[in-house]
C-alpha cells in the first residue's frame, strides 16, 4: 500500500520514496531478544551469509603493506578456524572476523616500526594480542 503521507505520534509524515529503513539482528547472541512478531510482520528478512576471511585477511595484509598476503592469510585464517574448533568454547574467546582484523592492523603498524621478515611481524602481533 502506497501512500504520500503516515500519522506517527499524532503528526503528518511525508513519506520518501527514496528512504528505507533497516533493521540487523543477531538474535542468536547471548542477551539479544527476537523481535516481536508484531513488529517482525513489518519488516521484509533478508538472508545473510558468512563472510570469506581468507579474502579479507588477504586484502588487509595487502593494504598492511605485506607482499606475501596470500599465503600469509591462509595461514592466518587455518590458525583462527582450528583455534576456534579446538580451543575452549568460552564466550571471552573470540576468534572471529574483529579479532583477526585487530591482529592484522596491530602486525601492520609492527611492520612499518621493525625491520623483521612479514612472517615474523605476523606472529610478533599474534603474540601481543593474545598474551
Amino acid at each position: 500500500q502506497r501512500t504520500d503521507t503516515f500519522e506517527f505520534l499524532g503528526r503528518d509524515i511525508c513519506c520518501d520514496a527514496r528512504c528505507g529503513f533497516f533493521i540487523t539482528m543477531n538474535p542468536g547472541y547471548a542477551g539479544r531478544a527476537e523481535l516481536p512478531d508484531n513488529l517482525k510482520s513489518l519488516f521484509r528478512p533478508v538472508t545473510m551469509i558468512v563472510p570469506d576471511m581468507e579474502q579479507i585477511c588477504e586484502i588487509m595484509l595487502f593494504s598492511e603493506g605485506f607482499a606475501g598476503a596470500r599465503m600469509l592469510a591462509k595461514k592466518m585464517c587455518v590458525l583462527y578456524k582450528l583455534a576456534k574448533e579446538q580451543l575452549s568454547k568460552q564466550y571471552h574467546y573470540d576468534f572471529g572476523l574483529r579479532a583477526l582484523k585487530s591482529v592484522l592492523v596491530m602486525a601492520g603498524a609492527l611492520k612499518r616500526g621493525s625491520d623483521f621478515g612479514e612472517d615474523m611481524t605476523l606472529m610478533r602481533a599474534l603474540r601481543d594480542m593474545n598474551a
